[in-house]
């Protein structure tokens, strides 16, 4: 009966030192910051995507506070050296244009006049003008 007690003990001590050393979440491939390196994870879900762009100042990626609501029109995914890949739908709130004959390029972010140039690449299409990059949708189209 003491042989048990002890190799219990010993047991549990051991599992509790194995489960210390395991990362505590599951998907921590998913959930990793876009850093820009090609061995970066890619996030596949907007819950894990470490990035997002806020169609009202498109120019920018921002880091995703999980602290903060982000209300605004807005695409969740990972900034890498090829561009932003998008990990879903547009999210948030807002007004989506009617025409959509123009197109932001997720490549660099750069907005274009459907008259200057076809789409290229990863893209959402909308409309520009001078209060952002209104989507035309909830859709981003990806070229991979």
């Amino acid at each position: 009966m003491f042989d048990m007690k002890k190799t219990a003990a010993a047991l549990a001590l051991l599992i509790t030192a194995a489960c210390s050393s395991l990362p505590m979440n599951s998907s921590a491939k998913d959930s990793s910051a876009g850093t820009g390196s090609s061995a970066q994870a890619i996030a596949t879900k907007a819950a894990y995507a470490p990035n997002y762009i806020l169609f009202s100042s498109p120019n920018a990626v921002r880091a995703v506070d999980y602290s903060t609501s982000v209300y605004g029109l807005n695409l969740k995914g990972t900034m890498t050296t090829k561009g932003f890949i998008p990990a879903g739908k547009i999210e948030g709130r807002g007004s989506f244009c009617a025409e959509g004959k123009d197109w932001l390029s997720l490549a660099d972010l750069s907005q274009h006049k459907a008259a200057d140039k076809a789409p290229e690449g990863s893209y959402v299409l909308g409309c520009v003008s001078a209060s952002g990059f209104s989507p035309a949708s909830r859709d981003a189209v990806v070229v991979q």
